[in-house]
Parts: C-alpha cells; sequence; structure tokens
C-alpha cells in the first residue's frame, strides 16, 4: 500500500480538488477479482458532487501491488456503492461472502 510516512491525498476525477486521505473516505471494500485481492475506496466530491476510486490490487501469484484512481462516479451510482459496503459487516475481509462482497466482485471500475 501506499507509505505510511509520506502525506497522501485523493484528487477528485473531475474537477481536480483535494479529496483528503484515507481518513476521508465515504466507504471501503477488499474484494477478490480474479484471483488478485483488491481494494476499492471511494471518496465523494463536495465541490462537484461526484465520486472517485481509489482502487488498490495485489495480485495473487505475484504479491505485485498496483494502485490506480478511477471516476468520476455520478453521484447516485457512488451512493449505491457507499450504501451497499456499508450493509458489510466486514468490508476489509476478501473471505466475506456477504450480498455486497458477492454482487461488487462482479462490477468494473
Amino acid at each position: 500500500m501506499t507509505d505510511p510516512a509520506v502525506p497522501w491525498s485523493m484528487k477528485c476525477q473531475e474537477c481536480g480538488a483535494d479529496l483528503g486521505g484515507l481518513d476521508k473516505k465515504a466507504a471501503s471494500i477488499c474484494l477478490r477479482v480474479m484471483g488478485d485481492e483488491e481494494t476499492r475506496t471511494y471518496f465523494l466530491c463536495t465541490s462537484c458532487d461526484m465520486y472517485s476510486i481509489w482502487v488498490y490490487i495485489e495480485e495473487f501469484f505475484t504479491d505485485k501491488e498496483n494502485f490506480f484512481c478511477s471516476g468520476p462516479i455520478s453521484r447516485g451510482e457512488g451512493d449505491k456503492a457507499v450504501q451497499m459496503i456499508r450493509t458489510c459487516p466486514a468490508p476489509d475481509m476478501i473471505s466475506c461472502k456477504c450480498a455486497a462482497h458477492r454482487e461488487m466482485e462482479g462490477w468494473t471500475v
């Protein structure tokens, strides 16, 4: 993941506004996507009312880490994802088999 000693801040993928660090996220969930561990973290921009997603991937066979930003995502689509994540009893566990994990593993970013 990112180096905790280096300040990190998400940028809005629509307007470029500073959305803050992980402590400012709207929601986050860890998924198993095609064998890889994928963490999707949603941020809401109060300037343009759009969501941006920070995606962290740890590859299954190589343990290689990748990350990228995705978006913008409409407020409606982002709210749907955030509400679904909040129904999960353990969003940070890729082994969770709740409805949110099962459904979101099929979503592309």
